[in-house]
């Protein structure tokens, strides 16, 4: 199947919001200080778009599966977030569907040299499809829960 990545819409807002079913859920996959519920009418706030662009993972039929963010950390660094993957959808190799189309996404944007990213270390499947596409880890930049990574571009 193909699937395209678009810049989110206000109709994916209440799409990407059910997938934080829970206030542990939205603190991991959305980050501190978004609200649970998130209300779709506070999606852009919350998650300060347009200063972080969001981008939405659509099937051909226009479903979205996937939601991530990029924005620039320091000059030449630009950080991925909020990385999620439809919990419906999880386990069909869309994570790494997102990923790719999102890092040339922020590589086409900007003239980073690298890329980075935090994911929880007890993910695994994650860290492995990071590292798989080129994330180092990073431990001094890490913390006990959340391991960093980067990539350089260049």
């Amino acid at each position: 199947m193909d699937y395209v990545l678009q810049p989110v819409q206000p109709s994916h807002f209440a799409v990407v919001a059910g997938w934080l079913d829970s206030p542990a859920a939205t603190l991991r996959w959305a980050g501190p200080g978004v609200p649970f519920p998130l209300p779709a009418d506070a999606f852009a706030a919350a998650l300060a778009l347009p200063a972080r662009p969001g981008w939405a993972l659509l099937d051909g039929d226009g479903t979205c599966l996937g939601f991530g963010q990029y924005w620039q950390t320091t000059p030449g660094s630009m950080h991925l977030g909020r990385i999620i993957v439809s919990p419906q959808a999880r386990g069909r190799g869309l994570g790494r569907e997102l990923m790719t189309a999102l890092c040339a996404e922020a590589l086409r944007s900007s003239a980073a040299v690298q890329l980075t990213l935090k994911v929880y270390r007890d993910n695994p499947a994650a860290v492995a499809l990071y590292r798989d596409l080129g994330f180092v880890d990073n431990e001094h930049a890490s913390v006990p829960e959340l391991l960093f990574m980067a990539r350089r571009t260049a």
